[in-house]
């Protein structure tokens, strides 16, 4: 019998689909915690309340909220940021910038509107839209602060990573002791910038009290510390709870004046809260659906933050 030639045909490989990024669920849970007690505090601190749990999260004590949101968007950006890849820097720029300049030209055009229809009296003035755009707080978005400091700070890390490359990490400490200093003499809260408004001198100040939580964010990233942390998440855990409430209780470093969340002590608190959360066992957790809630709640954390403000002039 003759035998068939067989044509054997190559064995195609299906790409393997990427592999998902591990998501944090218990920093998704602090990001929405923070923006909520960012509210809270925005919506309390000109009004007089009894609410003893008001005037707890209120309490100059509670500020670990922003400072946690910084050190986070440093610690995760820290890989993007060493590539040097202008895709992925261009990228993460436009994440910054599109809303930083959409929003308030929607909110412009919204006051201007209701002005108009309405004979309301809120805020439509081109002066105040300008200083929008270069400080980011003014009374059309003053949330807007904080992603003018992300803009501005991610810049500057580019600028110091393509420079120093092998040595950046060594000028950001630099960076990070330097902003110490200028809180330390009170100098960023002085009347350095008398011809600014008060909103933008607080934005110009806000960068030296911003920067030092950037930097840290960024070196945990560095040395991928979460991971370290989970290793070891009891240890990890006592002692984060055991320093956050030594800092919290006890006076230990000067207070200083400043404009936002000023001094060592905060970044410390900051630090072990952001220890804490991400310590969150979410593989113990079977419910898939409570988990896909974590995941999707903080996709809307930064729009609660940025938009709370002039959403209550409406109402």
């Amino acid at each position: 019998m003759e035998q068939k030639n067989l044509i054997l045909k190559p064995i195609v490989e299906r790409p393997k689909s990427k592999p998902k990024k591990p998501f944090n669920h218990g920093l998704a849970l602090l990001k929405s915690i923070s923006a909520f007690l960012v509210v809270i505090r925005h919506k309390f601190e000109t009004s007089s309340t009894n609410n003893k749990i008001i005037l707890k999260i209120t309490s100059k004590k509670i500020l670990f909220h922003i400072p946690s949101f910084l050190i986070m968007s440093f610690y995760f950006m820290c890989k993007n940021l060493l590539s040097l890849n202008p895709k992925i820097i261009f990228n993460r720029l436009m994440r910054l910038l599109i809303p930083y300049i959409g929003w308030p030209l929607i909110i412009f055009n919204i006051n201007h509107f209701l002005n108009k229809k309405f004979n309301k009296t809120l805020v439509d003035s081109y002066l105040l839209l300008k200083y929008q755009f270069l400080f980011g707080g003014t009374r059309f978005i003053f949330p807007f602060w904080y992603s003018w400091n992300l803009i501005a700070i991610t810049l500057l890390f580019i600028l110091i990573i393509f420079i120093f490359r092998k040595h950046a990490l060594f000028i950001l400490q630099i960076v990070l002791i330097s902003s110490y200093v200028v809180q330390y003499t009170e100098f960023h809260y002085k009347n350095i910038f008398l011809k600014f408004p008060w909103y933008n001198r607080f934005v110009i100040a806000s960068l030296f009290e911003s920067l030092p939580c950037a930097v840290t964010g960024f070196t945990l990233g560095y040395y991928k510390i979460f991971d370290i942390l989970r290793r070891n998440r009891i240890k990890a855990f006592v002692l984060s709870i055991t320093i956050c409430k030594v800092i919290i209780d006890y006076n230990i470093f000067t207070q200083i004046k400043g404009v936002v969340f000023q001094g060592i002590d905060l970044n410390i608190q900051s630090i072990c809260i952001v220890f804490i959360f991400s310590l969150f066992p979410s593989e113990m957790i079977k419910n898939e659906y409570i988990l896909k809630f974590l995941t999707a709640i903080t996709n809307y954390s930064a729009g609660v933050y940025y938009l709370h403000v002039p959403i209550h002039s409406y109402l």
